[in-house]
């Protein structure tokens, strides 16, 4: 296996690494720094992969799938092997302390080997004496990846492994926030994959809307803001290119009386425990379940919690007791990875001051007097429903604690949104645990544990949260087309 040099980052076109004219800098959350220059894609270079895709996905579409899970098993392990390498290059580009990105290099292998074992379907849905009917699923083609920021390593591998284990070829673009970690996996790739499988360019405002536009891409997958999704859907409609669309999330977290609150206030503010084994399987899941996890940069960590009345001032105190021992930079603590998303993050807390909502921890009074995009975390305090810190996604560590007292209110509360990717539900009764969740408007919900997507599980969201789903067998076919056969017997 080929040493990666972590110094250097290029476009991936055809096998081949690509410089360009035009280079820009990402920056270090913790400490405002400029990192490594990266590559800015231009039309041409895009319409070159898209050319080499398409003439790779000629072959590829025909290999055996278990030529395409040796490659996918052999590139994770490459990736495994040289984990202590990536960690710290992970760490500058999003600002995650170094034990937090460790769990992203897991992840990402994780999801490259969970989602490459599923098979897909195949369904016989008619048959006599005169007919049989069945269908089959078949690869799109070129694949786009636009990828998000907070987890480039992962949600890239989650991509790249659904794309290339249903016979598709897929062009990355990673965040201009995170170009890094993208392009070098996508690198590392092409020891193991034939060109044009996978590639991959970094890029400024202009590459996303030119590969939803783009003729020849048969699909976009894209991991982002509802606001940026709408957007990539109005883009892609005049060609009809499939689109996957995981978007943003409010997600509520629901506290039923009855719970052990010395057991549930630590696991929903940082139980420390982001990555245990699941049983009978070679892997790990990794548990992003808490509200400050990476700064609360989880799309589908808690973002409004919703506490029992009767138990409420007992979970604050011990909620707030475990928050206290977060130390921004520390630990699973991130700073928040990029000046834009400060800002918003900011402006939060500027509208709880300016409202005087009461803090349970923290200060709504930010000071940003040394380098870096730290934020300590809050907790307010039973705030008005209307409130923006309730009714945004702040992405960033301030979470809002309310009271509750009747089931029907507080479904409602947690379903007057128009996201719904994520929730959580802690709950002894397990009738009452099973009653709240199927009621709850999300893409996914976890009861009686914190949030924890799986490689083999769909996800998605319902409502302004997207469109179709990632993962599991059911996110790989979002991947593929249908065809149906109707052999007639007795010819």
């Amino acid at each position: 296996m080929a040493e990666l040099n972590f110094d250097v980052y290029k476009n991936v076109v055809d096998g081949q690494l690509k410089g360009a004219t035009k280079e820009y800098y990402g920056i270090n959350p913790f400490t405002e720094e400029k990192l490594w220059p990266a590559p800015t894609a231009t039309k041409e270079d895009l319409d070159e992969a898209v050319k080499a895709a398409s003439v790779a996905f000629k072959t590829w579409q025909h290999t055996t799938v278990e030529e395409r899970r040796r490659r996918v098993k052999d590139f994770s392990d490459a990736l495994m092997a040289q984990k202590t390498a990536w960690v710290p290059i992970i760490s500058k580009e999003t600002g995650q302390p170094e034990e937090l990105a460790e769990t992203e290099i897991d992840a990402a292998c994780e999801w490259l080997m969970g989602i490459s074992t599923i098979d897909l379907p195949e369904y016989t849905t008619h048959e006599d004496d005169e007919v049989k009917v069945t269908t089959k699923y078949y690869p799109l083609g070129v694949v786009a990846a636009i990828c998000p920021w907070n987890f480039p390593i992962m949600l890239a591998a989650g991509k790249i492994a659904s794309a290339v284990s249903t016979g598709n070829t897929i062009i990355v673009k990673p965040s201009p926030y995170t170009p890094y970690t993208g392009l070098k996996l996508v690198e590392l790739a092409q020891q193991f994959f034939p060109p044009g499988v996978v590639q991959a360019l970094g890029g400024d405002d202009n590459l996303g809307p030119w590969m939803t536009r783009h003729p020849d891409i048969a699909k976009i997958s894209f991991t982002g803001s509802s606001a940026t999704g709408k957007k990539i859907m109005a883009a892609a409609a005049p060609t009809l290119k499939r689109v996957t669309l995981e978007l943003g999330g409010n997600d509520a977290a629901i506290v039923c009386p009855d719970v052990d609150i010395d057991t549930i206030a630590p696991q929903i503010a940082d139980d420390g425990n982001l990555s245990m084994p699941l049983k009978d399987q070679n892997l790990r899941l990794i548990d992003s379940n808490t509200a400050f996890s990476h700064a609360a940069q989880v799309c589908v960590a808690p973002k409004r919690i919703y506490v029992h009345a009767s138990v409420y001032d007992k979970f604050m105190e011990k909620f707030t007791e475990e928050c206290r021992k977060l130390v921004p930079g520390k630990r699973f603590l991130s700073p928040i990875q990029n000046k834009m998303q400060y800002e918003k993050v900011k402006s939060i807390f500027d509208d709880c001051q300016s409202q005087t909502y009461e803090f349970a921890l923290g200060t709504p009074n930010l000071k940003k007097e040394t380098p870096g995009y730290f934020v300590p975390p809050a907790i307010v305090a039973n705030p008005p429903e209307h409130s923006r810190v309730v009714q945004d996604e702040p992405f960033g560590p301030i979470v809002p604690v309310l009271k509750w007292e009747d089931e029907e209110d507080v479904i409602r509360r947690a379903n007057d949104t128009d996201q719904g990717l994520g929730a959580t539900v802690w709950c002894r009764n397990s009738a009452q645990a099973e009653r709240i969740a199927l009621r709850l408007e999300a893409g996914s919900v976890w009861v009686n544990r914190g949030v924890a997507p799986l490689p083999t599980a769909l996800f998605g969201g319902v409502k302004q949260s997207g469109i179709g789903g990632e993962w599991g067998p059911l996110g790989l076919l979002n991947y593929c087309s249908a065809r149906t056969f109707h052999f007639a017997k007795n010819v």
